[in-house]
């Protein structure tokens, strides 16, 4: 009975989980590209006001991270895309 069990979990058609499907990862690629051009701006902004100068760190560890999020997005959606090879 074990092993039956086993063998029916292999032809079991994949679930996949919500926040994994290809509109929540472009509203996510979305979302992160708005915060970078965001984050551009808040330093922008702390480059031009001197007494912001010490605040710089933020946006850019807005933008950074954001960033991240960007990169492993589109390398997610890439491979999705491309066709798999056997």
């Amino acid at each position: 009975m074990k092993g039956k069990f086993k063998s029916e979990l292999l032809f079991r058609k994949a679930f996949i989980p919500w926040y994994d499907t290809e509109p929540v990862m472009v509203l996510t690629l979305a979302f992160a590209v708005v915060v970078l051009l965001f984050s551009i701006t808040g330093v922008a902004a702390a480059l031009d006001t001197p007494g912001y100068h010490a605040y710089i760190r933020i946006p850019c560890l807005l933008g950074i991270l954001s960033l991240s999020v960007t990169i492993s997005t589109l390398i997610r959606l890439i491979r999705r895309g491309s066709p798999r090879s056997i």
